[in-house]
């Protein structure tokens, strides 16, 4: 990836050199620990190709290999197995013996805690990835001055770090990663330390940043907001492996697995189980559900996943019985609680027979714990699982 400054838009952009090319790909990567005498498999044989100027987001929770597998695109880790090209140069390949070292890779590194050397001044600190790769020296200002602009940074160029702000100091780190004109961006997990405004503020900055200088980007975070948010791809890892990988709107909607479901963010669950053409739980008869249980086997047990926002909560007494109208599942419970969600939405806390769910809407706000409910769910936004796979909505 060539980065120049553009004269008319005053920032950097791509060179236009043909058809968009593999940034990256990953082909059979696995890694593999021994610790206190236990194998451990960090990486399990995954396969990544990340597109140039594409923004892929990793996702998943600590210990699901996400790091680790960062960490082998750099060269800080070795892979037991596989291959990795940048821009259809090996950087590493098991069987053929390669192994080129961090620093001749042209990967960019951005830190959760950026890293960057204190006694320097931010010219400095974005100059220092030029002078260790021996780039010639006069070459670095223009380098360092373009990058900056770029960033508009420009004027903190003779700062210290300690004299910038959190998002300014993002910049400089993101900055020192650019100005080598690496293959590929990598992000290790750069938002965690910070406290929830300033995460939300700096992703928006980091997208707009991307989408002003097109670099290609490998980012690995825990959150699935930001996953979602910023990536063009999202990457969801469970124990070394891929659970899931496709455009955000995609993962978001189709969930493949319980574990995906979770991760993803949706918080009610039960078992259910065919009986007669319809689902039954705990609580009983599922109203509603035999659109669901339509073509499923007699006594067929099955997971039911539900997102709150689709989740409305109706007072049983009603005389119209509103709830039972519409295409919707329909269950009976009490409700347990009401607390203030995110935004400051109330949030209905439901007890399903022990089973507690959240609902974001009530068409009676005057509902008080205890209460008995009817919860009503959009068939359509109904998440079912047969075997840890996804069979309702159909895929595709």
């Amino acid at each position: 990836m060539e980065l120049m400054t553009n004269a008319n838009t005053d920032t950097m952009t791509q060179k236009d050199s043909g058809p968009p090319t593999d940034s990256a790909t990953l082909t059979g990567i696995s890694k593999t620990f021994v610790a206190k005498g236990r194998t451990v498999h960090a990486v399990k044989d995954v396969d990544l190709s990340i597109r140039s100027g594409e923004y892929v987001v990793i996702l998943g929770p600590s210990g699901c290999g996400k790091s680790t597998l960062l960490r082998c695109v750099a060269g800080l880790e070795t892979p037991t197995e596989g291959s990795i090209s940048l821009q259809g140069r090996p950087v590493y390949d098991a069987q053929q013996r390669i192994n080129v070292k961090p620093n001749a890779r042209q990967v960019g590194m951005v830190f959760q805690n950026y890293a960057l050397w204190p006694h320097m001044t931010v010219e400095k600190n974005v100059a220092y990835p030029l002078r260790m790769r021996k780039q010639p020296k006069n070459t670095w200002d223009k380098r360092v001055t373009d990058v900056l602009e770029a960033l508009e940074c420009e004027a903190l160029a003779k700062r210290l770090p300690a004299e910038l702000s959190g998002g300014q100091q993002q910049r400089i780190a993101l900055a020192r990663a650019l100005v080598y004109e690496p293959a590929i961006l990598l992000l290790d997990e750069p938002l965690s330390n910070l406290d929830a405004l300033l995460r939300v503020s700096l992703r928006i900055e980091l997208m707009r940043l991307h989408r002003a200088l097109g670099y290609t980007a490998l980012h690995i975070t825990h959150d699935q907001e930001e996953a979602l948010e910023m990536g063009d791809r999202v990457v969801l890892m469970r124990a070394g492996s891929i659970e899931q990988m496709g455009p955000p709107e995609q993962v978001y909607a189709r969930p493949v697995s319980p574990y995906a479901a979770h991760f993803l963010g949706v918080r009610n669950q039960t078992s259910v189980e065919v009986i007669d053409g319809v689902l039954r739980s705990k609580t009983g008869v599922i109203s509603g559900s035999a659109a669901l249980a339509r073509g499923r086997v007699n006594n067929q047990k099955l997971e039911l996943f539900v997102r709150g926002r689709d989740t409305d909560v109706f007072r049983l007494d009603d005389d119209q019985k509103a709830y039972a109208q519409g295409d919707s599942i329909v269950m009976e419970g009490n409700l347990a609680q009401v607390v203030l969600g995110e935004g400051g939405r109330r949030q209905y806390i439901v007890d399903l027979g022990g089973t507690q769910w959240f609902a974001q809407h009530a068409h009676d706000q005057d509902l008080r714990p205890g209460d008995p409910v009817a919860v009503t769910v959009p068939v359509k936004s109904v998440l079912l699982y047969h075997n840890e796979k996804l069979i309702f909505p159909a895929s595709g």
